[in-house]
């Protein structure tokens, strides 16, 4: 089965959730220490290696993150590569007081002539991740569109509904973290001048580690079939750039 029957990693591993008015009191928790620690990766940028797995593939993704600061803007920026070590989607996201917001995504393929070729979403209200949640019953939307490179007139929109659940742990190389679980309701719609529309509908489990961010998500694709992706690594990018070398390499013999 190929990966791409699916939609790309990073479009379901970095749009989960949107962010909630900044208020005080009311018995909200603090969760901004469960995303991406955005000030060891200014210093420090990672790549986080996770694993992919379906009932009958098992591959590995890779996301470099990193946190960009310019005048009084926080940035945090991830770059995410395939099993082949090819980009697939590059996002910018700015740092607010309540949350994160997207502010750019972008994601690469190829056309109907095999020529590389960049798609910009466009992106509406641009939530990625809440600082403060009360409880299970606030729902957190965002909503992107972008277009089929190959085919100008089909057009693919996701609308992501999130809602916290509960706190919890998570067993990451033998230690344990204290970690939040969400529930997300993914619409992913597909409009086609020629084909007419269609929907799919699916249910994802998102789990965000307190000091490292995303370290688990399974989407439930269908009643027998389902996509798990885990964080099994971090490591600077020189250790990516042997890996590539590696599997040039092994592609020359």
């Amino acid at each position: 089965m190929s990966i791409k029957k699916y939609p790309p990693f990073s479009a379901y591993c970095l749009l989960f959730t949107a962010y909630c008015a900044l208020t005080t009191g009311c018995g909200k928790k603090n969760i901004r220490d469960y995303y991406f620690p955005l000030s060891q990766l200014k210093e420090k940028p990672m790549v986080y290696e996770y694993e992919f797995k379906t009932h009958d593939t098992t591959l590995h993704l890779y996301s470099y993150f990193q946190t960009v600061v310019q005048g009084d803007s926080i940035s945090f920026v991830g770059t995410d590569y395939d099993p082949s070590f090819q980009v697939m989607m590059m996002r910018r996201e700015e740092m607010l007081a309540n949350g994160m917001k997207l502010k750019d995504l972008r994601y690469y393929g190829s056309d109907s002539t095999g020529k590389a070729v960049e798609m910009k979403a466009i992106i509406t209200g641009g939530a990625v991740f809440p600082f403060e949640v009360k409880d299970s019953n606030g729902v957190f939307i965002n909503i992107i569109k972008y277009k089929d490179p190959k085919d100008s007139t089909h057009e693919t929109t996701l609308t992501r509904n999130l809602r916290f659940l509960r706190t919890t742990t998570y067993l990451y190389k033998n230690q344990k973290y204290d970690a939040l679980e969400f529930e997300k309701k993914d619409e992913q719609s597909e409009r086609d001048l020629k084909q007419g529309g269609w929907q799919h509908l699916f249910t994802v489990k998102e789990i965000y580690a307190k000091g490292i961010g995303l370290v688990y998500s399974k989407r439930q694709v269908s009643d027998n079939e389902t996509v798990e992706i885990r964080l099994i690594d971090t490591y600077p990018m020189e250790e990516l750039e042997k890996k590539f070398k590696v599997h040039l390499e092994g592609a020359v013999k």
